[in-house]
């Protein structure tokens, strides 16, 4: 349809992962490169979303103390 002219592309909406819980899950099981699920869930999840979930878990991380990196001690 869409080369002949004729009819209107969809929108479709691809809601990713909804919830923080959900997003870790997909990040922690996604491996670089491969096509899996995991992936998918991550590179549908809107961009505006995913910074939250960042910001978030850096909130949870400065609060556990686990923000930094630490040097090996030799």
């Amino acid at each position: 349809m869409a080369g002949e002219g004729r009819g209107r592309r969809t929108r479709q909406y691809n809601p990713g992962a909804r919830t923080l819980a959900e997003y870790v899950q997909a990040v922690t099981q996604h491996r670089r490169g491969a096509h899996d699920e995991a992936g998918r869930i991550i590179h549908q999840t809107p961009k505006e979303k995913r910074r939250e979930f960042a910001a978030e878990i850096w909130r949870r991380r400065r609060r556990r103390g686990t923000d930094r990196w630490t040097r090996a001690p030799f």
